[in-house]
């Protein structure tokens, strides 16, 4: 598959008051496939909306080079580039229809009249707003202006589509609509999807691939399996989804099972191919859903049976519909936290507080992480 865009030792430098140096974007190197949404995932901040104005020319590189097709953009203007980007402001004509918003890109460009008509048409149909050509932004919902500005971006057929957090403005419901008619859009036209957000949950919903950053630099680039369930560092694994950290070390090693000791009191066994040697001391993390809850007394653990229990006290349970959420402490230090799956209704209440518990968790579901 061939690249649409590159990013090559890419920096940004800015000036700001009393000409102090912030660098947005440091040596960023990164190679984005042709038909791939590919998500820029990270806080406020951390150079992800940066990234995507270099690559619409918004912004240029204060070194390095980008490239879109194969293509040096080097210098080259927003509109002499293969791109075209999508806003969180949707920033629409108010006097315009909306057939005259999308059609307004073409028009600059002297496209004739009966081609104009016919692409506008194709791009309304694609987001299914045929009925509403003559319709002015005023007259639309939130999530229907949206429609029109991705209308408009689409209209003119870039090979690159730029989406800078354009979900932001719409409510929930309608954001996790929007989420997967986007999805389903980017793979019946095979563009390249190139999205910005700083929501976990959009990245892993509509993402071929995602980059997480933060402080300017790309951490960790991969399907959403792979960051969410392999993150490599701290930071990704604590801004994707809940996680327990714990830090232990390193008692016993044999092959890929090794044994660490948390607070000097509890065994974790797991299961690793990460090189450690006795003694050391290295954190782990532990996602919330993969821990199982049982009753102090309860002997029959099922696929769990050979898997070391943890004791431990309900020290809070939160309900929160589809689960709910326990903080165990196993120890004076350490306290996690475990999603239990509310799939029967007489079952809610399993658990109270002061309750004493077992925890089991596979250990190939825990892993070890870096700083």
């Amino acid at each position: 598959m061939n690249s649409a865009v590159e990013l090559l030792n890419v920096s940004k430098l800015f000036k700001g008051l009393n000409s102090k140096e912030f660098l947005a974007v440091n040596q960023l190197n990164l190679e984005i496939k042709t038909g791939e949404f590919f998500s820029l995932l990270g806080p406020s901040g951390c150079g992800k909306t940066t990234t995507l104005r270099m690559i619409a020319g918004f912004e240029l590189p204060t070194s390095g080079e980008i490239l879109i097709h194969q293509q040096p953009m080097k210098n080259r203007p927003p509109f002499y580039r293969p791109v075209n980007t999508v806003f969180q402001n949707y920033a629409l004509f108010p006097h315009l229809t909306v057939a005259e918003n999308v059609a307004f890109g073409l028009e600059m460009e002297n496209v004739s009249r009966p081609q104009i008509k016919s692409r506008v048409t194709d791009a309304l149909s694609l987001v299914k707003l045929t009925d509403f050509q003559t319709r002015y932004p005023r007259q639309l919902s939130g999530g229907q202006q949206q429609r029109v500005a991705l209308a408009r971006a689409l209209v003119k057929q870039p090979k690159v589509l730029l989406f800078d957090e354009p979900l932001g403005a719409l409510d929930l419901k309608l954001r996790k609509e929007m989420q997967l008619e986007l999805k389903k859009m980017q793979k019946q036209l095979g563009i390249t999807f190139i999205y910005v957000t700083h929501d976990q949950e959009e990245a892993l919903t509509m993402s071929d691939r995602i980059g997480v950053m933060n402080h300017g630099e790309l951490l960790q680039v991969g399907t959403p399996l792979e960051i969410y369930e392999y993150p490599q560092t701290k930071f990704v694994a604590d801004f994707i989804g809940e996680t327990n950290f714990l830090t232990g070390r390193v008692t016993q090693i044999q092959g890929q099972q090794i044994t660490v000791l948390v607070d000097e009191q509890l065994s974790i066994h797991l299961t690793t191919s990460q090189p450690v040697i006795e003694g050391q001391i290295i954190n782990l993390i532990i996602r919330p859903e993969k821990a199982t809850l049982y009753a102090n007394t309860d002997q029959n653990r099922g696929d769990y049976q050979n898997v070391e229990a943890w004791k431990g006290i309900i020290e809070e349970s939160i309900y929160l519909g589809t689960d709910t959420r326990y903080a165990v402490r196993l120890t004076d230090q350490t306290l996690i936290m475990i999603r239990w799956q509310n799939w029967h209704r007489d079952d809610l209440q399993r658990f109270t507080l002061g309750d004493q518990v077992k925890v089991v968790v596979p250990p190939n579901s825990i892993n070890i992480i870096s700083n």
